[in-house]
């Protein structure tokens, strides 16, 4: 229970500040002016959303972890931290600050033992202190300069680190090291509110002070969990867990060394922009990285009880095909857009879209009607539901229509709570309590058939109404792939399905709440209601 509402907490904590310090960065002097030296984005941004991250994630922790053993270290580490951070992000510390403040904190958390004692290849013995404090001290800090390197596209750093501590506590669960699952999911949480604002097209970063942080508490933890004696995990993950911001530092040393500019300071070399000399376009690349940390973290676990020699043979591979693919591609001037691919690609496109273009015209009508009709149809498919959920519906009908009736002025935000609570009640309800097994197909392939239809509508819009972005493959990712793994989930409940399930729904009443003129608001709340009315009476009607 701790772990949810850590989580929890941290989210909407994260979400509610986000709004505050957009607001008053400038006041902060937290901002981001574009430059042409490194910066991709052509607007000052503010840069103080690592705050509200920071904020949401040590608030619930202070509450709920003891202060003993490595964590008061880890909490002074990562203040010293994030104070060089937000001096950086004022002023523009010079690169000899910057490393005094990484220093200074990994000294700290070195004194209260996060130390890599057993090195690869060298057996269960504890290496002596004059190896161990060093290589240590080489890795925190290899760590945090990579994701700070890798903090240059929207949601970019964010979503790395998000996956790289998803696998950590994964991994502390499988070890039972429930420190660090708290800590890990804590983040997570703050992560996931920062990137609902992160997410291309930014409206705030997170600054120095939240990738540096996040560098930190993620290489922090990856040793953690893999150097407790009780851990039977392979000493090699933390390279493994951490190899994309790895992967940036040796990549863009060579090209530094080659074209003469200093080690430290910004440029445009790192492994993102490489992709963006590509012509990706900068979804695509956040895609791109997202998907290869993706591997990278599924190599780490599935490989987690393996050799040494396993694990450094999967990660040489992965750099030799990786950068490989990179050299060969700028080498032989490939680009993912050639101006005649383009243009038929565009005219093949166009042809087909003047075939269908009712769709462009009539897709948020039909996509009404038919959420509706699922809202009706749905109640009318379950037995046996407990006493306490026909209350609820009840009240929550009766709220969301007195509400609806007195804050005419808030239907949007209505409508959109009204349609996720339905959308969530019957989820639950229809995976639990149909009357027939075989209904619970026929609602799949409706379901999968308006997920078609939403993926060409979102097309056939060109994306003017509602769009996905790279946080709808995150979301996507954790809904598919986190409960297919062993973490003690009961196994009454189908988790990635009911998932699915919801997230088609939620994204069908998205694509109709995120149109302006309002037209759909008032339908909606009133499915709504209406579907949670015959969930209350669905005893007496059901067919």
């Amino acid at each position: 229970m701790e772990l949810i509402y850590s989580f929890t907490v941290a989210l909407f904590l994260t979400i509610a500040l986000m709004p505050v310090l957009i607001r008053f960065s400038a006041q902060l002097q937290l901002v981001d002016a574009p430059t042409v030296d490194r910066k991709l984005h052509d607007k000052v941004m503010p840069r103080s959303g690592g705050l509200a991250i920071i904020l949401g994630v040590f608030i619930p922790l202070a509450f709920l972890l003891a202060m003993d053993g490595y964590i008061p270290y880890l909490f002074i580490g990562s203040g010293i931290i994030i104070l060089f951070g937000l001096l950086d992000d004022r002023i523009e510390l010079n690169y000899q600050w910057k490393l005094f403040g990484q220093s200074l904190a990994v000294i700290v958390v070195m004194m209260g033992g996060i130390v890599i004692h057993q090195i690869p290849f060298f057996g269960l013995e504890a290496m002596p202190n004059w190896i161990s404090w060093p290589l240590t001290f080489i890795f925190l800090l290899g760590v945090i300069n990579g994701v700070n390197f890798s903090d240059g596209l929207d949601g970019l750093a964010a979503g790395m680190s998000l996956l790289a501590l998803a696998t950590i506590a994964i991994l502390a669960t499988v070890v039972e090291d429930q420190n660090v699952a708290l800590i890990s999911l804590t983040v997570i949480g703050g992560i996931l509110g920062f990137l609902r604002f992160n997410t291309f097209p930014a409206k705030i970063f997170m600054g120095d002070a939240g990738s540096q942080f996040l560098g930190f508490i993620t290489a922090c933890l990856a040793i953690v969990v893999t150097q407790s004696e009780s851990s039977a995990l392979n000493t090699f993950l933390p390279v493994i867990i951490l190899g994309l911001p790895i992967l940036d530092i040796l990549q863009v040393v060579p090209v530094r060394i080659k074209k003469g500019l200093p080690l430290p300071g910004p440029d445009k070399e790192h492994f993102h922009h490489q992709l963006v000399k590509l012509e990706f376009k900068h979804h695509e690349v956040v895609a791109i990285i997202y998907v290869l940390q993706i591997l990278m973290m599924s190599g780490a676990y599935l490989l987690r009880f393996e050799s040494d020699i396993a694990l450094f043979s999967f990660y040489m591979v992965y750099l030799l095909v990786v950068l490989g693919a990179l050299y060969m591609a700028h080498r032989v001037g490939w680009r993912v857009r050639g101006p005649q691919l383009e243009t038929f690609s565009r005219e093949r496109r166009n042809l087909l879209f003047r075939k269908i273009g009712w769709v462009y015209h009539y897709s948020a009508q039909i996509v009404q009607v038919v959420l509706i009709l699922f809202f009706i149809v749905v109640p009318l498919l379950i037995t046996d539901i407990a006493f306490q959920f026909s209350i609820a519906a009840m009240l929550l009908a009766f709220a969301f229509a007195v509400l609806g009736f007195v804050f005419k002025s808030a239907s949007a935000l209505l409508a959109r709570v009204a349609c996720y609570s339905v959308s969530v009640f019957l989820v639950y309800l229809a995976s639990m309590h149909i009357q027939n097994p075989s209904y619970l197909n026929y609602i799949d392939i409706f379901l999968a058939v308006l997920a078609a239809f939403l993926m060409l509508s979102i097309r056939m819009s060109r994306q003017e109404q509602f769009r996905l972005d790279t946080q709808d493959l995150l979301i996507l990712l954790m809904v598919v792939i986190v409960p297919q793994l062993p973490l003690n989930i009961s196994e009454d409940l189908a988790v990635s399905e009911m998932a699915l399930r919801l997230a088609v729904l939620m994204y069908a009443c998205e694509f109709l709440l995120a149109r302006e003129d309002g037209k759909h608001f008032k339908y909606l709340s009133m499915g709504s209601v209406f579907s949670f009315f015959i969930i209350s009476m669905t005893t007496y009607i059901t067919l």
